[in-house]
């Protein structure tokens, strides 16, 4: 163990699948423990899902960098007993199948603490282990609809609700259910039990938009009487800002900018709820102001005034940007087959190493050989369980 990577000789079965369970391990793996995901022929399901081929798509290369890739078939013994022989060694065991598959397959928590009860044993559901719905399969955006997180994300043109398309959901559960892994790993240190983590979306869901329940409650199911306004984007002559009039105080400079001086002695509008009430006027007034300057000279003179802006930028702008470049928020590193990718560095964990093993993404079994190795299956078995088709490595 160090102090930059606290979880260094820890080992990690991830048997999961998708972004929230391998988030979980992808987060063990960036504290120092050896991840090893295992994962069948065809790979992890996320390994067919958003750009990339061969398996190394964009969503595979965010969720696995920093494991080892292990590829068998469990529906062969050989290849469960493979998978007992791994898990009777783990520190901690990840798997996101429906209730009840585990069990079915032999490696339900109950089935894995008998032999090994000081593992710590992560289940990432959809709705949770128990309820009518503790079956059905669950997606990102099916917990963006059913958590109600939709209803706050209505297109202005159609009116519907629409789902944020970078996975919210799936990516804060896994950094949940990392969280809930190391404080049971902490909590280990003295009691040498294992434990049992119940993970689902519905929490992740649930917990993102905690603000927003509360509010629902406390207002009746209203649609926000008071708050901050405007806070909205606008077209500019060369792109598009967005703006936060966050406090009352900022709402004269903000009339006097757009060209309506007046509306800042208005006592009607003092007040963000007063605002939103003449808020298709405000908004109308705004977007015809903004549209007639490039957004340089607008975030220029909010910035001079105190209110909150910045420019819509793509990903291409956020890479070149030399905020960006200073603070050091991406490693870039090459990868198989997906050539140079960039990955975010957060608080905690050290910084990607461009190039280090900690910054590689396994193929599909990449490393199926020097696992068995490690297991003691010798050379002769190694090659007939790949003869049979019970183990595979990238062709």
């Amino acid at each position: 163990m160090s102090h930059d990577y606290p979880f260094e000789g820890l080992r990690v079965i991830d048997a999961s699948q998708g972004i929230a369970g391998p988030s979980a391990g992808m987060m063990l793996a960036r504290y120092g423990a050896d991840v090893i995901k295992v994962e069948p022929q065809a790979g992890d399901w996320s390994r067919g899902i958003t750009a990339g081929k061969d398996g190394m798509t964009a969503m595979a290369l965010a969720t696995n960098v920093g494991k080892r890739s292990i590829a068998l078939d469990l529906k062969q013994r050989e290849g469960s007993d493979l998978l007992h022989r791994l898990a009777k060694r783990a520190d901690v065991f990840i798997e996101n199948f429906r209730t009840g598959v585990m069990a079915r397959l032999g490696f339900a928590y109950p089935q894995v603490c008998e032999y090994n009860p000081g593992v710590v044993y992560l289940s990432v559901t959809g709705f949770g282990q128990v309820g009518p719905m503790q079956s059905q399969p669950a997606t990102d955006a099916i917990l963006q609809a059913f958590a109600g997180m939709m209803t706050i994300n209505k297109g202005r043109q159609d009116g519907l609700p629409h789902r944020l398309e970078c996975w919210p959901i799936d990516v804060f559960s896994g950094q949940l259910a990392f969280q809930a892994v190391a404080m049971a790993l902490y909590a280990r240190r003295d009691s040498g039990r294992g434990r049992y983590i119940d993970a689902s979306l519905l929490q992740g869901a649930t917990a993102l938009q905690s603000v927003r329940l509360i509010e629902h409650v406390m207002t009746g199911g209203a649609a926000m009487p008071g708050g901050s306004f405007p806070i909205a984007t606008f077209r500019t002559a060369d792109g598009l800002v967005n703006v936060s009039v966050l406090k009352d105080p900022l709402w004269p400079p903000f009339c006097r900018m757009i060209g309506r001086p007046e509306w800042a002695d208005e006592p009607s509008m003092a007040t963000g709820a007063g605002r939103r009430a003449r808020g298709e006027e405000i908004l109308r007034v705004a977007a015809d102001a903004f549209a007639t300057q490039p957004s340089e000279f607008w975030c220029a003179q909010m910035r001079e005034a105190g209110i909150l802006n910045e420019r819509v930028n793509t990903y291409s702008d956020l890479f070149a940007h030399k905020q960006t470049e200073a603070t050091g928020v991406f490693t870039w590193s090459e990868q198989s087959v997906a050539g140079r990718v960039p990955h975010p560095n957060i608080p905690g964990p050290q910084p990607f190493v461009a190039d280090a093993p900690q910054s590689k993404v396994p193929r599909i079994g990449e490393h199926t050989r020097a696992i068995l190795a490690e297991l003691g299956v010798d050379a002769g078995d190694i090659r007939r369980l790949f003869d049979q088709a019970t183990v595979f490595e990238p062709a």
